[in-house]
C-alpha cells in the first residue's frame, strides 16, 4: 500500500515540476469575420435596374446588369446582364455573387442570377436559376458555398388548383445544381433573411406578422414559434460568432435573440432609434451602424447611431448628428450650389474594414427637384464628426429618373473597399457610382451604369440604368 502512496506523490511531483515557470492562460477564439471576410475584397459589385416601369400595362422591363469595380484601379472591369428587375444581391462564395431578380412582367418568370468571378473580372455567362412565377422574391441570403435562400413573398405552392392560396415562403436554392428546391413557409409580408456565420441558423423578418421566423438549417426544422415582436421587423444582422441576431423594429426598437440556446431567447432594447430602416454590422468593431432619419429633429434629422454589440446585448447606441454641407462647398456647374439647402435624410453607411471611420450617406431635394447626396466620414474611435469631411457627391435630376427610383428599396447604396482605400455611393436616380478616396475624403470620379433601353434624352445618347443594389464583391 505504501508503495502506491509513494508512486502516487512521485507523479504529482513530476507533474508540478513539468509546470514549473508556466502560468495557465485560457486561449481566446477571436469572433470569426463573417465569410467572405471584407478585407479581402479587391472590388464592389453593382446591380442596376433597366427601365422597370410598373405603371405601363404590361410592366415594362429588361434585362438589368451586374459590374464590378475594381478598387484599386477605380474602373469598371467587368459586366454582365442579369435578370428583369434586380433587387438585391449577396456575395456568397470568394468567387460567385447571386443575384435575385424579382421581375414585374407576369409573362416572365422570376430568376437568381449565379454570377462567376475571375478575380475581380466577371467570368463566363451568367446562370440562370428559375424561381416560382409571381412569387416577387426580394431578398437573398447565404453563408453556404452550396445553398442559398431567397424570400417569396407570393408563393402560390398550387398555382392549377389553388391559384389564389399564396403562403408566402423561404425557398431554399441549390447553387450547384441550380435549382430551387424545398420551400419554409414564414409570415406575412417577408421582407429580409439572415444566416448566422457559421450555417447553421436562419432567421426571417416578417414585417406583415411582426415576427421573426428561426429555422435550423440542417434539417429545416422551426427553431421555434414565430417570434413576436413589439412592432414590425425591418432589418436583420447576425454577429460573427453566431451567438447573437439582431433585428431592427419598425418603432426603432432593436430587438436581440441570444441563439445559443435551443429556442432562441428575445430581448427588445429599452431605447430606439426613431426613422431608422436598415442598418450595417461592422464585423471588425463589433459595432452596428444604423442611419437614421428621426422626423422629430427639424434642423438636423440625419443621424447615424453607433451601438457597441460585443457584450450581451447592445449599449445605448451614441448619436453622430449630420448637418448639410453648405452649397459653397459644391463644385462649379453643381447645379445644388445654385438653390438652398435643406436638411438631410440618411439612407446608407459603410465601415471600413481597417475599422477607422464609417461613412454616412444622405441626400435632402431641392426647390428644382434635384437630388443633391453627400457623405460624411465619422471617426469609429470617438463617433465624431471627422473635420472638414462632409463631401458634396455628384448630384442627379429627379425628373430624369424613371419610376423605379421611387419604388425601390435601395435608392442610395454604399459600400468599402477592402483595403479601406476607397468608399463608394450607387445613386438610383444618378444612374451611376460615386468613388471617395478616403485619404483625402474627396470625390475623385464618378463611374456610369451600364447605357439603359429608355428613349434618349438628350444628344440621341440613352440615359444610363439605376442602380438599386451594391455589395462589396471578390
Amino acid at each position: 500500500m505504501k508503495r502506491f502512496l509513494w508512486l502516487f506523490v512521485i507523479v504529482v511531483l513530476f507533474l508540478i515540476c513539468t509546470g514549473c515557470g508556466d502560468t495557465f492562460r485560457p486561449v481566446i477564439i477571436p469572433n470569426p469575420p463573417k465569410f467572405p471576410d471584407p478585407r479581402a475584397a479587391h472590388s464592389v459589385v453593382v446591380i442596376s435596374d433597366n427601365n422597370t416601369d410598373p405603371s405601363q400595362d404590361p410592366p415594362r422591363s429588361d434585362h438589368g446588369s451586374i459590374i464590378s469595380v475594381n478598387v484599386s484601379g477605380d474602373t469598371v472591369v467587368g459586366q454582365a446582364p442579369v435578370g428583369l428587375a434586380p433587387v438585391h444581391a449577396v456575395q456568397q462564395t470568394a468567387s460567385q455573387v447571386l443575384v435575385v431578380n424579382q421581375s414585374v412582367d407576369k409573362d416572365v418568370t422570376a430568376s437568381l442570377t449565379k454570377v462567376a468571378f475571375f478575380g475581380t473580372q466577371i467570368s463566363g455567362t451568367p446562370i440562370t436559376i428559375s424561381l416560382p412565377p409571381h412569387s416577387d422574391p426580394n431578398f437573398v441570403a447565404s453563408t453556404e458555398t452550396s445553398t442559398a435562400y431567397v424570400i417569396l413573398p407570393h408563393f402560390v405552392p398550387d398555382p392549377i388548383n389553388f391559384p389564389n392560396v399564396v403562403i408566402p415562403s423561404v425557398g431554399v436554392v441549390s447553387t450547384t445544381q441550380n435549382v430551387l428546391g424545398p420551400t419554409i413557409p414564414v409570415g406575412d409580408n417577408p421582407v429580409a433573411i439572415a444566416e448566422t456565420p457559421d450555417g447553421k441558423k436562419l432567421y426571417v423578418a416578417n414585417k406583415g406578422s411582426g415576427t421573426v421566423s428561426a429555422f435550423n438549417t440542417v434539417d429545416r426544422t422551426l427553431r421555434n414559434f414565430p417570434i413576436a415582436l413589439s412592432s414590425a421587423p425591418l432589418w436583420i444582422s447576425t454577429r460573427s460568432d453566431s451567438q447573437r441576431v439582431y433585428i431592427l423594429e419598425a418603432n426603432g426598437t432593436i430587438a436581440t435573440l441570444d441563439t445559443t440556446t435551443t429556442a432562441d431567447v428575445l430581448s427588445e432594447s429599452a431605447f430606439s432609434i426613431p426613422g431608422a430602416t436598415y442598418m450595417v454590422y461592422d464585423v471588425r468593431l463589433n459595432h452596428l451602424y444604423v442611419p437614421s432619419t428621426d422626423p422629430a429633429d427639424v434642423s438636423t434629422p440625419a443621424h447615424l447611431a453607433v451601438l457597441d454589440v460585443s457584450g450581451s446585448l447592445p449599449t445605448s447606441p451614441v448619436i453622430v448628428k449630420v448637418a448639410t454641407v453648405p452649397t459653397t462647398s459644391r463644385t462649379a456647374g453643381d447645379p445644388c450650389a445654385n438653390t438652398a439647402a435643406a436638411p438631410l435624410t440618411a439612407v446608407s453607411a459603410a465601415a471600413l474594414p481597417d475599422g477607422s471611420r464609417v461613412y454616412l450617406g444622405a441626400y435632402y431635394t431641392d426647390a428644382a427637384e434635384n437630388f443633391c447626396p453627400q457623405v460624411t466620414a465619422i471617426n469609429t474611435s470617438s463617433n465624431t464628426i471627422k473635420t472638414a469631411t462632409a463631401v458634396p457627391g455628384f448630384p442627379s435630376f429627379a425628373r430624369f429618373s424613371p419610376p423605379i427610383c421611387g419604388l425601390t428599396r435601395f435608392r442610395f447604396t454604399m459600400a468599402a473597399g477592402g483595403d479601406s482605400s476607397r468608399v463608394y455611393l450607387a445613386s438610383c436616380d444618378g444612374g451611376n457610382v460615386n468613388v471617395i478616396d478616403t485619404a483625402t475624403d474627396t470625390y475623385i470620379t464618378n463611374l456610369p451604369a451600364p447605357a439603359s433601353t429608355r428613349d434618349p434624352i438628350t444628344d440621341n445618347q440613352p440615359p444610363p440604368q439605376n442602380p438599386v443594389f451594391m455589395i462589396a464583391g471578390p
